[in-house]
């Protein structure tokens, strides 16, 4: 077997090495196979623009592979829409497996270490789930009449065989297909069987017998973007962290494909191989028949889940029964539970599916997630609760909600407790079926997420709930932000003190809806003391008269009268002025008849929606026979 390519088949027997890939220049400072990632439309053009010849577009993954000369490939990579340039575009190896020589076991423990009995009991068998195998293709085998086969890779004219056929000329792949969907089998007495026989199978072929390219690989990926594939396996890797394919697996990702990889065939305590080691693929690492980590199996806090990878049966290559060792084959083991769940859970997002998959795992190695088994072997045994029922949010203010909930009716796995989750953060762990939230945001969004859990801890996917808690009037978000001084205030009325009425009676008497009731009591008191009069559209006074009270929005003036004429002199500007809310509203002009018995307020501004107060105080005005006044005025008006 070739070792010169740069990504492996994961297989026990083989070592990854890393080496470039054959490729033509034609000229000195030209160059073939060169890939690129794009941010946005004005990076693709860029790219168009600088290609000397354009090879491949692969859309989905916002990449394009052409030929480029080396100064624009230096400019591209200067561009700010331009996200990678490899000039080197590298290869991808199989490991040879064939060559695993361990000790022989019992066939299909492997199948009863993961409990599938369960799963198909329970009529779980893959049935409308879309799996892709991107590998060394699939042969002819009995056991896999209705797999769809595809090849991405090209025929090299130089040999005799045929490499562009979709076909198994190796035998990882159809091994690995084996293991998700083979069949059900007899050989020697026993059986065999896919672990999901009845999912639409893909075989994507990006191997021959001497590696696959990178540009393989991304059409792969790229084909299952465009054909809606649910799950995709990938028994393959490298310990070099390439841009090209991190990007072409985030945007497989972002697209809703679901991605499992084998952890590598290093070693224990070997950190785990690209593109396993993505956050966006679910790392595969092996175990034995004594649920013990496989002595070749790579390990690391990458590591999501374990399965069954030494000495299991598969498909072999001739139409018969093989056996091999390898994360290779741990990893085509999760795929095929996650088609039982994907049948199980067919609204699940990639990111449900893989978040539920961690209730069906045996806690191996030290407790919770470890660099070994990650979160356990996976193994279907029911024990997660059923989800809440009829979620709702009632009785919402601007500081508090309450949402409810029911448990599902005789549940298969009771509910033990709930926990309860605002904006991603955990609130509350509670046996109750209502939970009241409190310290809220007025006028703000929040997101509860309502989780069950079961007695063994084991929690459901959980129900979502959205909603707005009331927004705070004006005054009430005054009150809020000014508590200290509005409480000084308020406390000097209550040792029946005098307050300034221009700078603390009047912001008070305008947050007047926003007070609490005993603090509204005390103004009210105060009023009288003061012996302040107050008019708006639907409270008149003898003492006053003001008009345009319900059309200051179009009108912007008022004219007020008043029962007993003032001395124009002495009412300033000073003595007029115009709150909202606590704050003082500018832009007003006063206008005084030479008579002193009306003056004229009004504004050039469009005046925003709220409640408005024009205060008179009546300190130092005269009537017209020179008498001090006595009663300060307050006027009210709605701007709806």
């Amino acid at each position: 077997m070739n070792y010169k390519k740069w990504m492996t088949t994961l297989g026990t027997t083989f070592i990854a090495s890393i080496a470039f890939p054959f490729f033509a220049h034609a000229t000195s400072n030209q160059y073939d196979d060169v890939m690129i990632v794009y941010k946005n439309n004005d990076g693709k053009e860029q790219i168009m623009q600088h290609a000397v010849k354009i090879e491949h577009t692969y859309e989905n993954l916002k990449t394009i592979e052409g030929t480029f000369t080396s100064d624009s490939i230096s400019a591209l990579k200067s561009f700010p829409d331009i996200k990678v340039v490899e000039k080197n575009p590298k290869f991808i190896e199989p490991l040879d497996t064939t060559s695993s020589q361990l000790a022989t076991i019992t066939p299909d423990w492997n199948l009863q270490s993961i409990n599938v009995q369960n799963a198909w009991s329970s009529g779980l068998t893959g049935e409308n789930v879309k799996v892709a195998v991107i590998d060394t293709g699939v042969a002819i085998n009995n056991a896999l009449p209705n797999v769809k086969r595809y090849s991405f890779v090209d025929d090299d004219p130089r040999t005799w065989i045929d490499e562009s056929t979709p076909y198994d000329t190796d035998g990882h792949g159809t091994f690995v297909s084996g293991i998700i969907a083979a069949g059900i089998t007899s050989y020697n007495g026993n059986h065999l069987a896919g672990i999901a026989p009845n999912v639409s199978l893909f075989s994507l072929k990006v191997f021959t017998k001497d590696g696959a390219t990178m540009e393989s690989l991304l059409k792969a990926l790229e084909w299952s973007i465009e054909h809606h594939i649910d799950i995709v396996n990938m028994s393959l890797g490298t310990p070099v962290d390439d841009p090209i394919l991190k990007n072409a697996v985030e945007k497989a990702y972002n697209a809703g494909l679901t991605l499992v990889a084998a952890a590598g065939n290093d070693g224990v305590g070997k950190d785990v191989e690209y593109p396993a080691k993505y956050d966006q693929v679910i790392a595969v690492s092996s175990v034995d028949q004594n649920n013990q980590i496989s002595y070749f199996s790579n390990t690391g806090s990458k590591v999501e889940f374990s399965a069954p990878g030494s000495d299991v049966y598969s498909l072999g290559l001739q139409n018969n029964i093989a056996q091999e060792s390898g994360t290779s084959f741990s990893a085509p083991h999760v795929t095929g539970f996650l088609a039982l769940l994907k049948q199980q859970y067919p609204n699940y997002s990639n990111d449900q599916l893989r978040k539920i998959l961690r209730n069906y795992t045996i806690d191996l190695g030290s407790i919770g997630k470890d660099p070994y088994y990650g979160y356990g072997l996976v193994n279907y045994e029911q024990k997660t609760p059923d989800d809440v029922q009829n979620l709702v949010v009632k009785d919402i203010t601007k500081s508090s909600a309450i949402i409810s909930y029911t448990p599902t009716e005789n549940p298969v796995v009771p509910t033990q407790k709930y926990y309860i989750y605002v904006n991603n953060q955990l609130v509350a762990t509670t046996t109750n079926l209502q939970y009241t939230l409190t310290n809220l945001k007025g006028g703000t969004s929040y997101k509860v997420l309502v989780e069950a859990v079961s007695a063994d801890n084991v929690t459901t996917q959980g129900k979502e709930i959205s909603f707005e808690t009331i927004k705070p009037t004006e005054e009430e978000q005054y009150v809020e932000n000014h508590q200290s001084v509005i409480r000084s205030w308020l406390g000097l009325l209550a040792n029946k003190k005098k307050i300034a009425f221009n700078t603390q009676f009047a912001s008070l008497y305008s947050i007047y809806p926003g007070l609490t009731g005993s603090q509204k009591a005390m103004i009210s008191k105060y009023n009288k003391k003061i012996n302040l009069v107050a008019i708006s559209a639907t409270s008149r006074s003898s003492y006053i008269k003001a008009t345009n009270l319900t059309s200051m929005k179009t009108k912007k003036s008022t004219t007020i009268t008043f029962a007993t004429a003032i001395k124009p002199a002495t009412l300033t500007t000073n003595n007029v002025y115009v709150l909202s809310a606590g704050k003082r509203i500018t832009g007003f002009t006063l206008k005084k008849d030479s008579k002193g018995k009306t003056i004229k307020l009004s504004t050039s501004k469009n005046l925003a929606k709220g409640n408005y107060v024009i205060f008179i105080d009546n300190k130092g005005v005269k009537t017209s026979k020179g008498k001090a006044t006595s009663k300060p005025f307050a006027i009210k008006f709605t701007v709806k």
